[in-house]
């Protein structure tokens, strides 16, 4: 039987980004692009500046507005969704654990809520700045799906960085956030390592908000979050969301632009992320094994020559947890695969 002498290719574009949404308020955006929930008199558009308001406060119930996004973003999509803001007249309570929040929802699962058990807000990732004058903090928050127990707050379903690492107020870092100053937040998600990272900068560039918290890419003006298991999620829009608390704390956050974009996937670190595998034969089998993607197609293609090649059968022998054994059959000398990304 002629066996033959096998490469790997893998023929790979990195798939380009899309944006989502682009909201720079040239006009109000509750009347065609934004959806509000609640009271929408918490809200108000002031067309000089090209601005929408909100205004939270904790006792009142809660309110949100939300933009439909393009389409949906699901666990698989690399994206960064990126706010320029102004906060001003922040009154709250030391110690007090009420939050400012916004972020992307999906819009059925996400409930009014989020702060008062049993919560039903379920599969949203959020920024989250709790203005305690004492203890700062500011964080992603990522809560998955719905798992059945009634209560995000107390379920392993809720997720974000603890201790130092949201804390913004040790020595040399900013301390409670700057009022009347435009900021620039940046909330990013990479598919491929399931890393949310949360920037903040002003004017001048980034801010230190991590300085001595544990952080994978070093950065002094980012707090990241990694999230240890590969949690299914689908955001179909973003949203500013003013949860009910009951207890006192107000705050107006003006939001000058806000835009979502995917930022494209690496394939191969993506349909492997422990590097490319070998090929394997054995039995009469030749195989192959990388990780299960629902959203990247893989067909083998064989050549006698490296010019011209052909497809060839790529049957599925295996699915496994996170990945998938393919049988190749083919009796030409080279290999390649292809990875799609629609």
């Amino acid at each position: 039987m002629k066996i033959p002498f096998t490469v790997l290719w893998a023929s790979v574009t990195l798939s380009g980004g899309e944006t989502l949404l682009d909201e720079r308020f040239e006009s109000d955006p509750t009347t065609s692009r934004a959806l509000v929930s609640g009271d929408s008199s918490r809200f108000s558009f002031n067309s000089s500046a090209k601005t929408l308001t909100a205004s939270y406060d904790l006792l009142q119930p809660h309110a949100r507005i939300a933009w439909p996004l393009r389409r949906t973003l699901r666990e698989t999509d690399s994206f960064t969704a990126t706010v320029e803001f102004t906060l001003s007249s922040i009154n709250f309570d030391d110690f007090n654990f009420c939050q400012l929040s916004f972020g992307l929802i999906n819009a059925v699962n996400t409930g009014a809520q989020r702060t008062i058990a049993p919560g039903n807000s379920w599969e949203c990732l959020t920024v989250d700045y709790f203005p305690g004058a004492s203890y700062p903090t500011y964080t992603p928050t990522f809560i998955s799906q719905d798992n059945g127990s009634g209560n995000a707050l107390t379920s392993n379903s809720l997720k974000f960085p603890g201790g130092a690492t949201s804390l913004i107020n040790d020595f040399g870092e900013i301390g409670p956030l700057p009022a009347n100053t435009r900021l620039t937040t940046a909330l990013s998600y990479e598919a491929s390592t399931r890393t949310i990272t949360l920037r903040l900068s002003d004017d001048n560039g980034g801010l230190p908000i991590n300085k001595f918290g544990a952080n994978p890419d070093h950065d002094p003006s980012t707090i990241q979050l990694i999230l240890t298991e590969e949690f299914p999620f689908r955001f179909d829009a973003f949203a500013l969301l003013l949860w009910q608390h009951n207890q006192p704390g107000s705050a107006d956050l003006k939001v000058h632009s806000i835009h979502v974009k995917t930022s494209g996937i690496n394939l191969i670190r993506t349909a492997f992320p422990d590097g490319i595998p070998a090929p394997v034969f054995e039995n009469g089998v030749l195989s192959i094994t990388y990780r299960h993607h629902t959203d990247i197609t893989v067909f083998a293609e064989a050549s006698s020559n490296l010019e011209t090649w052909k497809r060839v059968p790529h049957a599925l022998i295996f699915l496994g947890p996170g990945h998938e054994i393919r049988k190749v059959e083919t009796t030409e000398y080279f290999l390649r695969f292809n990875l799609n990304y629609p």
